[in-house]
């Protein structure tokens, strides 16, 4: 007679609030023997997201996989000799997706993976299912979408459980990711990483510029683009901080992440 073999829950978590609630939800739900929690450190993140990681394993009396490529985004970026925008992005699959994916296929099935996606990005659903239901004995799951549906104050959540949440979202970043500077974000945000973290702000900058000066496919690329006109245009970090010389962004506390990490899934 074959034994039923017992079901693995690993929970991704990205370093936000969202995905903690996430986590919480199917430790409440399963054995907490059977759950794994895996973490992709992108060495490029804010210093609070590893308090908040240390605060969530003693909540749950359990470890979090830390796994690091060891290479931060723009190193992967300058390895491929490109400059990354929200179009291409491949520190996305090269430090998270294809490290997760390999973990996974290291783990016996059957294994259901759970993800920080809430019933407000289901648009955002299909991708990881296609990715990750691909291997056999793996399915996807989104505790954020089970009955009763959290209230989507996760700071607020997260405050409840005597833990402080992270930082960056009391200065109003919308995700807890890469220390507020991902390479797929909007012109607002890299104007409130400028304000808030200066010098992160001149390190990206001023990367952006040595990669254009080697010339080649990179000379006239950039992180944004200026798209009034309706053209899309290069637009270095130089020129938007130029531009906006005297711009100050207001700062409001968020209800954590506002959508989920652009790389995670």
């Amino acid at each position: 007679m074959d034994t039923l073999k017992t079901e693995t829950h690993i929970v991704s978590l990205s370093g936000g609030t969202a995905s903690a609630v996430a986590a919480d939800r199917v430790l409440n739900r399963y054995d907490p023997n059977n759950v794994i929690l895996w973490f992709a450190d992108t060495k490029w993140e804010d210093e609070d997201l590893y308090r908040f990681l240390d605060d969530l394993e003693v909540r749950w009396n359990k470890k979090i996989i830390r796994f690091t490529d060891g290479r931060t985004p723009l190193q992967i970026a300058e390895d491929r000799k490109l400059i990354p925008n929200s179009w291409a992005a491949p520190c996305s699959h090269l430090l998270k997706q294809v490290p997760f994916r390999e973990f996974l296929e290291t783990i016996e099935k059957p294994v259901t993976v759970h993800l920080g996606l809430d019933w407000s990005e289901g648009h955002r659903h299909a991708k990881p299912k296609e990715i990750y239901e691909s291997i056999e004995g793996v399915s996807v799951d989104f505790p954020l979408t089970w009955e009763p549906l959290p209230y989507m104050d996760y700071t607020n959540m997260i405050e409840k459980w005597g833990i402080d949440p992270p930082r960056l979202y009391a200065l109003g970043f919308p995700h807890n990711n890469c220390g507020g500077r991902c390479v797929r974000q909007g012109m607002k945000e890299w104007l409130r990483l400028k304000q808030f973290f200066p010098e992160r702000f001149t390190q990206v900058r001023d990367w952006e510029l040595e990669q254009r000066a080697k010339g080649g496919a990179r000379a006239n690329r950039s992180i944004l683009k200026d798209r009034k006109g309706g053209t899309a245009k290069p637009l270095t970090l130089e020129k938007l901080e130029q531009d906006n010389s005297d711009t100050q962004i207001d700062m409001f506390a968020t209800q954590g992440d506002s959508y989920g990490c652009f790389c995670e899934y």
